[in-house]
């Protein structure tokens, strides 16, 4: 089994060291230390980091993710329905700035914001 320093995968990836040292005091990571004490993680941490990720950029919060963390699939439609939600946003922000349009403009964001920015 091929394992991953938190220093290689800060290399490969840009997520930092402290994170992913966060992530397995959490819990949310089964990493190991090896043999020079270092922290390693296996494939399924990194699955396990992808699914942490995109949980977070559908407004999961961490400790929400420490009691039950959801299935890629329920995130992948969380993920479909921002993007429609976000498709609808720019669609509107297009349109000419009339007192009707503003309006919408102003529901479709403070609903985007209570969706995902400030959900869960």
């Amino acid at each position: 089994m091929i394992l991953f320093t938190t220093g290689e995968v800060f290399k490969m990836t840009g997520l930092t060291e402290r994170s992913i040292r966060y992530y397995a005091n959490l819990d949310l990571l089964k990493a190991t230390k090896n043999d020079k004490g270092q922290l390693v993680l296996s494939k399924s941490d990194l699955e396990n980091i992808v699914q942490i990720l995109a949980a977070k950029m559908t407004g999961y919060k961490l400790k929400d993710l420490i009691e039950q963390q959801p299935s890629l699939t329920l995130i992948k439609n969380d993920m479909t329905r921002m993007i429609t939600d976000l498709e609808n946003v720019l669609f509107y922000l297009d349109l000419e700035f009339s007192e009707e349009n503003l309006i919408k403009n102003i529901k479709l964001l403070q609903n985007y914001n209570i969706r995902y920015l400030r959900k869960k």
